[in-house]
């Protein structure tokens, strides 16, 4: 009998110990290491709540990165051969991996940009498949399987490949809608309707074009902010008044709170003064990092910045992950590392007014 309990727990030990093996192995990681392929100096860092690799390759006296979004690896050194095209000015390096996928990252003087910017390399992307309608004098080329909303002064052009739609919400226009905020599929407006504050929202759905008012019984004036969202909740600021509320939209609920901000994944009571001088907004951050330069876009991995786009930019729309929305003049493009640049919508409007226009999801 003791025998027995003894081999029990025995075999009670081996399999604590592998379930313990198991999870420490197959857990994602953060971990950075150093290594070298083909005489490159090598950093590959893996940060596990961002879900991205990213890779540092060291030449001469530059340094190239590579950021990849993937589910966590358990094998390290994913780079195991480094292609190096070098062409008069320009240097252009092709990390490859049995794992991941990569593309050129080139080079001439300081300048870091794209491969396909490049005329020494041929570089093909993935056909799409064209749509060549018009709807309410806006050209739509292709969706890359968005849900448009398109603001019109009297509401938003609905598009999503299988139905287009005019949505009227005022009974005037208006010009310029400064206090509007999109969650997840929702976008939220006020009731434009009204003059100098408002009673109520409008909310709509990205899903299927619908929307719905819901009332509200404040007061809230124009001069607004939204701070953020947490939890599902919308943070409005009132800053005439100096209140703040949440919007739920599943509640279809409105609810004056005290004065607070998001800080280290928390609500944190703060005054008025230190909400507005600080700017403590809490708006949904993405890992890449795009921004305009001169007009010019680029992607930004930690201090190099990497050329995109050889078009004048007039403004970055939305940044989702691995693509960027952009308009140029009246064109909205798109680019990311499988379709390339690729023209999506154009209407003439834009040319004059591009705020709070387009939203996306």
């Amino acid at each position: 009998m003791r025998k027995n309990i003894k081999l029990i727990n025995f075999i009670l030990i081996l399999v604590i110990l592998f379930i313990i093996y198991v999870v420490v192995t197959f857990r994602s990681q953060d971990y950075n290491l150093e290594y070298q392929v083909n005489h490159l100096n090598i950093k590959e860092v893996y940060t596990k709540n961002d879900k991205y690799y990213t890779f540092y390759v060291s030449k001469d006296s530059f340094t190239y990165p590579f950021k990849i979004q993937s589910k966590y690896l358990r094998k390290r050194k994913l780079i195991n051969d480094i292609e190096v095209i070098a062409k008069q000015e320009e240097e252009c390096l092709l990390p490859k991996s049995d794992y991941l996928t990569f593309d050129y990252l080139c080079r001439n003087n300081q300048e870091f940009y794209e491969g396909y910017l490049s005329e020494n390399l041929n570089i093909t992307f993935k056909k799409i498949a064209k749509l060549d309608k018009t709807f309410q004098n806006i050209k739509i080329n292709y969706l890359n399987n968005k849900v448009y909303l398109l603001y019109n002064y009297k509401g938003f052009y609905y598009l999503n490949g299988k139905q287009f739609l005019n949505i009227k919400l005022f009974n005037k226009d208006v010009y310029n809608i400064n206090l509007i905020y999109q969650l997840a599929n929702y976008l939220v407006v006020p009731n434009y309707n009204e003059e100098h504050y408002f009673s109520s929202f409008y909310v709509l759905n990205m899903q299927d074009g619908k929307y719905k008012e819901i009332e509200s019984d404040y007061e809230i004036y124009f001069d607004s902010i939204f701070l953020g969202d947490y939890k599902n909740k919308i943070y409005l600021l009132d800053k005439k008044m100096k209140k703040e509320y949440t919007i739920d939209i599943k509640k279809e609920k409105i609810q004056e709170v005290d004065l607070q901000v998001l800080e280290n994944k928390k609500m944190v009571t703060k005054t008025f003064n230190e909400i507005v001088s600080n700017n403590l907004v809490f708006y949904p951050k993405n890992v890449n990092n795009y921004e305009l330069i001169n007009n010019i876009l680029y992607k930004k991995i930690d201090n190099i910045k990497i050329k995109l786009s050889n078009k004048e930019v007039s403004k970055i729309i939305k940044n989702d992950e691995d693509t960027v929305y952009y308009l140029v003049n009246e064109d909205l493009y798109m680019y990311n590392n499988d379709w390339g640049e690729v023209l999506l919508l154009s209407n003439f409007e834009w040319n004059f007014n591009d705020n709070n226009m387009i939203f996306l999801n």
